[in-house]
């Protein structure tokens, strides 16, 4: 099917695939169209449909909360052509950076398949091919029996690979949590693409790291740390993590994160903030270079930000609520400038 969106610039054309995602033929196909999460609870890749005909895919989708659907407003991460369209995409269309990675559709294999807590599990998904993305991006996975695509990001990091690392979390009722848990999906087959998002890490930028991560948020800022460990960004450059979860019997990667930190002892902190029971009396001692805390991470990391945040990039992943929570006093009370956030939220 062919798509056209004008704007008053420019007009963009591509070809959607039968079945194909609106949004994932225009990436694809190298169209910057607008978005976050890409799976229809943000609302950010909003479009209306001005002649053809569409399915709309997920008629509940979160991101439509406000839509008018005598607008035929739609989102198009969630919807697929069924005729040539003619959209009008309201937001800005902003270019691809120099770097931007162009994202595909690949089929995994799940591998490497392991439980680190009582609802966080980890996998790998092995690509028939390598590819290349940027630490802090994510790929959105489809499982058999279960419609839709959901986001995850990536843990690992290599200049290239066919290995993507995952974690999820566990969450009642979520479908595809559901399908991953309730047994070992060892070489079962998924769908995926990608890679997608800009909260990403660039060592040429030369920039100190403030990181803030809730629960499986985690990920992507794994990824961050490894590849700054990899290029010896550390060497030169500080990076202080908060990382929050509710108890001590729910941190996971521990090992991982006091690697990195004996790498660089002088220029990497890790905090870990418990929310709902204390640290134990062995953790409050600190012998294995972590700061553990009691409350929320948000708010034990505010205290840190250095007003203007010259030099430093924040990261911030995690529950909707929390990166929301982080931004407003972030810009506001911190004077933090815009290009010095980055963001990755879920519902």
């Amino acid at each position: 099917m062919l798509i056209e969106i004008e704007k008053k610039s420019k007009t963009y054309r591509f070809e959607a695939n039968a079945g194909e995602k609106i949004l994932h033929a225009g990436l694809r196909a190298g169209v910057p169209l607008p978005f976050e999460c890409a799976s229809g609870t943000c609302g950010s890749c909003k479009a209306r449909v001005n002649e053809g005909d569409i399915d709309e895919g997920w008629p509940e989708a979160p991101g439509k909360e406000n839509f008018k659907a005598a607008k035929r407003e739609m989102l198009m991460c969630q919807c697929v052509a069924q005729t040539n369209c003619n959209l009008t995409v309201p937001s800005k269309i902003k270019a691809f950076r120099e770097d931007d990675l162009i994202p595909d559709h690949h089929l995994g294999m799940i591998t490497q398949y392991e439980k680190l807590t009582r609802d966080v599990l980890r996998f790998e998904v092995r690509l028939p091919e390598e590819i290349t993305f940027h630490a802090g991006q994510f790929f959105v996975l489809q499982v058999p029996g279960v419609e839709g695509f959901r986001a995850y990001s990536m843990v690992n990091y290599a200049p290239s690979s066919d290995k993507l690392e995952f974690i999820i979390k566990q969450f009642p009722g979520g479908k595809l949590s559901d399908w991953v848990f309730e047994s070992d999906r060892s070489n079962e087959e998924i769908k995926v693409f990608g890679p997608l998002g800009r909260a990403t890490f660039h060592p040429d930028e030369s920039k100190d790291l403030f990181m803030i991560a809730g629960g499986s948020g985690i990920a992507g800022l794994m990824s961050i740390l490894e590849h700054g460990s990899q290029a010896d960004h550390f060497k030169n450059h500080r990076a202080s993590l908060y990382f929050g979860v509710r108890t001590p019997e729910d941190m996971f990667f521990a090992d991982r994160l006091r690697a990195v930190k004996a790498k660089f002892p002088n220029n990497i902190s890790i905090n870990i903030a418990f929310s709902i029971e204390p640290p134990t009396e062995e953790q409050l001692v600190g012998a294995d270079g972590i700061n553990y805390s009691f409350g929320m991470v948000h708010e034990i990391a505010l205290p840190a930000v250095e007003e203007g945040g010259e030099g430093t990039i924040h990261y911030l992943a995690g529950p909707a609520p929390m990166v929301d929570a982080l931004i407003r006093p972030l810009v506001l009370d911190s004077k933090i400038p815009a290009d010095g956030i980055r963001y990755d939220k879920f519902n």
